[in-house]
């Protein structure tokens, strides 16, 4: 029976990749593909890039991927600031071509996928880049939710919030925790596959999904954040991106 591994929001976090990639090895899926935003925020945009483009069926865009090739007005300070080392880290030049095949690989990343089956986002089926679906939207905004739902008819899967778990079509929010990270992909529903490289939900281990006979589960790796911290001070960004790993926030 096919199954597949869905991975999102890297953020150039070399060591929560590799710890991932190694679980999925393990766990024998088919294939992995990727929900975007595989730079920003870490200190190697280069090694996570070339992985993805070499372990990843498919990959879709993220905002910060969309943010290396335009304005980052929208962005706050600490994305900013780590996207522009980004930039510097990945941009090709006549003394780094090799950087030029990850920066077209970037820059050429779709904005949506649909295998027929399920539906793929990095943030929703209405704004597929850019647009959060939280998980306190379907108690604050509703409308948002109805509006969202009413453009889906499957299960369609999203990241960019770093928080794993299911909308319904009661607009209910679950969290995938360790007891209760496996859901029913029946009918219209929203799966958010979590953070690879820098979770929000309270828990700093890394997180991804995987897709197999009508279920998705949501797996949490734990992996060497103190050597993740220690490549962001080193590169010089700020120390609130290198602090936030260590608590998953």
């Amino acid at each position: 029976m096919s199954a597949f591994a869905l991975i999102s929001d890297l953020h150039s976090n070399l060591e929560a990749v590799e710890a991932v990639f190694a679980r999925i090895d393990a766990l024998g899926v088919d294939y992995v593909a990727c929900l975007g935003d595989v730079v920003g925020y870490g200190a190697d945009p280069l090694p996570v890039a070339k992985l993805v483009m070499q372990r990843c069926k498919w990959t879709i865009l993220g905002n910060h991927d969309w943010g290396l090739f335009h304005d980052l007005d929208d962005f706050n300070p600490l994305a900013r600031e780590a996207l522009m080392h980004t930039r510097n880290m990945l941009k090709p030049s006549l003394f780094r071509p090799r950087r030029r095949a990850v920066w077209e690989f970037l820059r050429g990343l779709p904005e949506r996928m649909d295998d027929g089956q399920y539906q793929y986002y990095h943030g929703s089926p209405r704004d597929p880049v850019m647009e959060y679906v939280l998980k306190s939207d379907g108690f604050l905004e509703p409308e948002k939710l109805q509006q969202i739902f009413a453009m889906i008819d499957r299960p369609c899967f999203v990241g960019h919030t770093h928080w794993p778990g299911v909308h319904r079509a009661d607009y209910r929010f679950t969290q995938a925790t360790d007891e209760q990270n496996v859901f029913d992909l029946d009918g219209p529903c929203i799966v958010n596959v979590g953070s690879v490289g820098q979770p929000r939900d309270g828990d700093p281990r890394a997180s991804f999904g995987v897709v197999r006979a009508g279920k998705v589960e949501i797996h949490r790796v734990p992996y060497d954040f103190r050597r993740a911290q220690a490549k962001i001070l080193a590169a010089g960004l700020h120390p609130a991106l290198a602090e936030r790993l260590a608590r998953g926030k």
